[in-house]
């Protein structure tokens, strides 16, 4: 055909990437942590603390400016454990393959170092995306292609349909396959809003602004792409960038910003229209029926959820003022910018894009071989359960307080008893068919991305109680609720050093680790927890939930003096603080327990060598400092889930030091260890208290 052999002659031109870096050698040798004494550690861990605070603040006015203040990095807590994460697992895939390795490791390591050298073979690339841009619809945009003439029955539903399935793209349309939350025992299909290539902040219609740095930022580098893949001018390529903005401009002003899905948190907010997919059809004038039938290669007659109403009638008004060209246009641009490198692409850079694409498409590789170098030994496995024991007999004595009534106090406890802690184990090999070839990357990952999206679209038919999509790998720091499994997920990345040692002590040990447990744990008793009974009645009565509203106000009242009232901040607030009274609590058990043996030895490891703090002083020091943010990002950082860009005037209030001061601010201990005044503004007269 005449629009192939224009493609694969332009693309000859085309995507002329920065070099990435080349595949290390064979020579790599295992690596291990730096075995340091006891001494050694706990002196590094009172000069990392001691460095941070500052001692010209007032503990009692602002503890997080106490705590923080000379906060000199230029990233967070959280980023310095993900790139020292990132760098392991990069050793990891660097590794020459193992005899104890799973077939799957082994195919990660073989696609980690395909991607690593890609670039070596720009003529796969070439005829790669050849291939793929003639079998999925075309690109007008390519000059002399003669698109129009090719492609009269061009049909974007099933072209759409078709890059889902084969390389789980959501172009256009959202499809999630996730708990049917009428039946839990089952999954469903949902329409949801699709991947854009506004960021989330951006694309919705509370935040949609043109004139917005990034939005410009996003047009000028889908100009230069085109220019690049293309050969194009500055003016065409120009033209082109902003009727593919355009088009998704129009598309967010109707989105609500509902990314990352979140399938635990839609057991309880959803209430969709479920309908077949001729049914949503007729109504949104949009043909899923098609688009469902080319991702799943068969009619699909269950009925399936619609969760963006707004959005798919927008997208109908849309696509009706835009021609194929226009359409076909942007949905390949999108296509061919996920598969392939970036224009910033270095030798540097390159090895963090193949670990992203790998996360991407194993991350169970990856837990695999994470959990093979790093997981804990037994009797550090049995210390976690033992603290996780402990904040679980802390939370039943706050469910058991007088304000709940007998009814949902037993229901409570109950409910506590069976959430179990649980992580991630590998014994059972998960088995893809893959024929990689050597230094194929292209190859590879058109065979990957199908494999991958096969096991996904399985997921529909699962029952009696689907496993989660979305499972806690070994390297993550990510502690998730599981209602349906009624159980904690943890990653093992928690509970590697320097963030966390035993030799730290209990009390670093409780407000780190024990507060991160706690957190979700708690949300396991919050309101939107006790709304709807999933596997069994587990709702509040009456008069319990309207005192746990009552108790609420508390909580919005002291947002008010940080940031504009809000009602995810009270929710964020809320449960921060009952964490930290949680973990506390726990700490001051695991105390007593070693009070009455006299054993001074282990109290006194309880503090740390040079710095001036109680052991209890240590523990509202260590959680404080999990917060810390450098000055220029305070403003800007954002809790989870967050609705609005919404702060205080006065430019010491943030979300960073209402997440440190809030909780904080609520504990009579703390105004007790730091001798902070009634009246202060970390010891007001009316503190708030709900578990």
């Amino acid at each position: 055909m005449l629009e192939s052999g224009h493609t694969r002659v332009l693309l000859a031109l085309l995507l002329l990437l920065a070099l990435p870096g080349q595949a290390p050698g064979d020579d790599n040798v295992g690596f291990q942590r730096v075995y340091q004494t006891e001494d050694t550690v706990r002196q590094g861990k009172a000069h990392e603390m001691r460095r941070h605070i500052n001692l010209r603040a007032n503990p009692c006015t602002d503890f997080y400016e106490y705590a923080c203040g000379n906060w000199e990095t230029e990233t967070t807590p959280q980023l310095q454990a993900e790139h020292r994460i990132d760098t392991d697992l990069q050793r990891l895939l660097e590794e020459s393959a193992h005899r104890k390795d799973s077939g799957l490791a082994r195919q990660a390591k073989e696609f980690y170092q395909s991607c690593l050298v890609a670039e070596a073979q720009r003529s796969q690339q070439q005829d790669f995306l050849s291939e793929f841009i003639q079998q999925n619809g075309g690109f007008p945009a390519v000059p002399g292609a003669k698109w129009s003439a090719y492609n009269r029955e061009y049909n974007w539903a099933q072209i759409s349909g078709r890059l889902r399935r084969q390389y789980g793209m959501d172009i256009l349309i959202g499809l999630r396959v996730s708990y049917n939350y009428a039946s839990v025992q089952e999954n469903s299909i949902y329409l949801s809003e699709p991947s854009t290539l506004i960021p989330n902040e951006l694309c919705s219609k509370r935040r949609l602004n043109k004139l917005h740095a990034a939005y410009v930022e996003i047009e000028h580098l889908v100009t230069e792409q085109l220019k690049t893949w293309l050969a194009m001018g500055n003016e065409e390529s120009a033209r082109l960038a902003g009727e593919i903005m355009s088009l998704e401009h129009e598309l967010c002003d109707a989105m609500q910003g509902l990314e990352p899905w979140d399938a635990e948190l839609h057991l309880y907010t959803s209430n969709f229209t479920r309908k077949t997919l001729a049914e949503l059809g007729q109504l949104y004038s949009l043909d899923f029926e098609t688009y469902a039938n080319n991702v799943y290669e068969q009619t699909v007659f269950r009925p399936v959820y619609m969760a963006a109403p707004k959005y798919y009638r927008q997208l109908q008004r849309t696509l009706n003022t835009r021609n194929a060209t226009q359409i076909a246009n942007y949905i390949m641009y999108r296509a061919v910018a996920a598969l392939t490198f970036p224009l910033g692409d270095t030798p540097e850079r390159r090895p963090a894009l193949c670990l992203d694409r790998v996360k991407q498409l194993l991350p169970r590789a990856l837990g695999e071989l994470y959990a093979a170098r790093y997981a804990l030994e037994e009797s550090k496995q049995q210390q976690l359960l033992q603290l996780y024991d402990h904040l679980q007999e802390s939370l039943k004595r706050s469910v058991s307080a007088d304000w709940l009534e007998e009814g949902s106090r037993r229901i409570a406890q109950r409910k506590l008893s069976l959430l179990q802690l649980s992580m991630p184990t590998y014994e059972q090999p998960l088995i893809l068919k893959l024929q990689f070839e050597r230094n194929n990357y292209w190859h590879n990952l058109r065979q990957l991305m199908g494999q991958v999206q096969v096991l996904q679209l399985k997921r529909e038919a699962e029952e009696n109680l689907p496993l989660p999509a979305d499972p806690v790998e070994a390297y993550e720091t990510r502690v998730i609720y599981r209602p349906l499994q009624r159980r904690l997920e943890l990653g093992w990345a928690l509970l590697q050093p320097p963030d966390y040692d035993e030799r730290y002590g209990h009390a670093q040990r409780y407000a780190t680790l024990g507060v991160s447990l706690a957190r979700p744990l708690v949300s396991a008793f919050n309101e939107l927890h006790w709304s709807a009974g999933l596997l069994e009645h587990d709702n509040w009565d009456t008069l319990t939930a309207w005192r746990y509203q009552n108790r609420s106000e508390c909580f919005a009242r002291q947002v008010e003096e940080y940031l504009q009232r809000n009602d995810t901040a009270t929710k964020q607030l809320i449960n921060r603080s009952a964490a930290l009274n949680v973990a506390f609590n726990a700490y001051l058990s695991w105390l007593s327990l070693q009070a009455p043996n006299n054993d001074f030895v282990r109290l006194t490891k309880e503090t740390l060598p040079g710095l001036n703090y109680s052991n209890t002083a240590l523990f509202f020091l260590a959680f404080a400092q999990q917060h810390c943010q450098p000055k220029e990002r305070e403003q800007h950082q954002l809790p989870d889930s967050w609705p609005t860009l919404r702060y205080s005037v006065r430019q010491t209030h943030s979300w960073p030091r209402l997440a440190v001061n809030g909780p904080l601010r609520n504990l009579a201990e703390f105004a007790r260890e730091f001798h902070c005044p009634t009246g202060s503004a970390m010891n007001p007269s009316d503190k708030c208290f709900i578990y």
